[in-house]
């Protein structure tokens, strides 16, 4: 594996969390609006989809870190650490960046076009995607990278793997139930869930449509998009219901680790921002957590309780 110390210079604003994590602070315009527990991590870059720098949230001020460029961050080992897909002139590959030490340590060096990384509970596996010609496929390997195993296949696209909080399924998304007609505007995706194996492959929104899924911390129930507005199903698939009932675009569920909040990102009705808001589990107390202009965007939230 490779690790890369990261150094910094103590200039122009860059300001600590805690005792290590160097950054240059920003307060949100708005101190009413404070993160209510823990701290997020977040991509904020030119545009949504494009490549930005990682951000970590805490009440009212964020900093950002000195991690790649990335599309997709994720927090493991309880907040000290995030893993994450680079995507910078300088790097490509899975990285883990730890907010303590400012390192990025490379994972899985000897695999190509890997995306979407998800460590397991147990610290011991990690999951992601690997782009192929017309497909991506999940993939699960030591964090070693040895022990490598396929676990989805097919013509189609498999997104995002997340894995259930006791480390014995995993989420996705695919598009293996698109049609001539549904395959306009991005596809058909459906959720999935199947075991850490890659046995029982279950889809849990027939007929519906599903992105970016996200588990409870007790696993018990998913938050999901659809159509631009937040769902949340129970794990099994049942009880959808319209949490966020937006009138814009709402994306990218992500629980707190108490389960009593919801972030996500929306994109304001005639506007190129994205920005980052929570609500509470049941879609009340909606509010905005980033305050972007232009079309300066934040997105891909993880919120780890410490």
């Amino acid at each position: 594996m490779k690790t890369t110390r990261v150094l910094f210079l103590a200039a122009c604003g860059w300001a600590f969390i805690g005792s290590a994590l160097p950054a240059q602070e920003q307060v949100n315009k708005d101190a009413s609006v404070p993160l209510p527990m823990g701290k997020l991590a977040f991509v904020t870059s030119a545009g949504f989809g494009r490549a930005g720098n990682i951000f970590i949230m805490t009440g009212n001020v964020r900093v950002m870190t000195l991690a790649h460029q990335t599309r997709d961050p994720e927090f493991v080992a309880e907040g000290r650490q995030i893993i994450y897909s680079a995507n910078d002139p300088n790097a490509f590959g899975i990285y883990l960046y730890d907010l303590a030490q400012q390192t990025n340590t490379q994972l899985l060096p000897n695999t190509n076009d890997v995306r979407g990384p998800a460590l397991s509970p147990d610290g011991k596996r990690i999951a992601f995607y690997q782009s192929e010609e017309m497909s991506s496929q999940i993939m699960v390997a030591d964090v070693d990278g040895t022990n490598l195993k396929q676990l989805t296949e097919g013509p189609y696209f498999n997104w995002t793997p997340r894995w259930s909080p006791d480390g014995r399924q995993l989420l996705f998304e695919t598009t293996r139930n698109e049609t001539p007609a549904t395959s306009g505007g991005g596809g058909q995706r459906d959720i999935y869930v199947m075991d850490a194996d890659g046995k029982n492959q279950t889809n849990l929104t027939p007929k519906s449509y599903g992105h970016n899924a996200s588990w409870s911390p007790d696993g018990k129930h998913i938050a999901y998009m659809k159509y631009g507005a937040i769902f949340t199903m129970k794990s099994d698939g049942s009880e959808k219901k319209n949490i966020s009932r937006s009138k814009v675009r709402d994306s990218e569920p992500a629980w707190s680790p108490d389960g009593q909040w919801i972030a996500f990102t929306r994109t304001p009705e005639n506007s190129n921002a994205m920005d980052l808001w929570i609500m509470k589990s049941d879609g009340s107390e909606q509010r905005p957590v980033t305050f972007n202009e232009g079309s300066t965007s934040s997105f891909s939230p993880s919120w780890s309780k410490e």
